[in-house]
């Protein structure tokens, strides 16, 4: 069975660490990714992990993408999430603030308690990254270690 851990980190450098000190335990780049409000903090993860490029926009197609068009169109335009690496892919694209449950609707779908979503959105809002890890039983408790330094 696999586990999914969210870490908190303040700044793109405490991301970069905490993808690195994963990489050392043996977790596969594509069982992790981070998810952030600005690209530029991504970028600076990805390069100095070798995480992909961030996606943006990702989660932006079908009805919803049109109702997004419709609200940008009206000036109601949201904070959007962009990502990296395989592991959060459906998080890019993501509207996240007061009008909108669109992040915290993916999360819970993942299996997140819709409290801890509502706690990783405010977050994002304030300007910090988000790390997911899906792991295996077996690296849970090494991971669990990283995640909360």
């Amino acid at each position: 069975m696999t586990k999914l851990f969210v870490g908190l980190a303040r700044t793109e450098h405490e991301a970069i660490i905490l993808i690195n000190n994963l990489k050392k335990e043996g977790v596969k780049d594509q069982y992790m990714g981070a998810v952030a409000k600005e690209q530029l903090d991504l970028e600076l993860i990805s390069e100095k992990t070798g995480l992909p490029k961030p996606l943006k926009d990702a989660g932006t197609d079908g009805a919803f993408g049109a109702m997004k068009g419709i609200l940008a169109g009206l000036g109601r335009r949201m904070d959007q999430t962009v990502s990296i690496g395989k592991a959060v892919r459906r998080l890019a694209g993501n509207e996240i603030g007061n009008e909108t449950d669109d992040l915290v609707l993916t999360l819970t779908e993942a299996g997140i308690p819709e409290k801890d979503a509502r706690h990783y959105e405010d977050w994002l809002l304030q300007g910090h990254i988000l790390v997911f890890v899906e792991c295996s039983d077996e690296q849970a408790e090494r991971v669990k270690h990283i995640m909360h330094f």
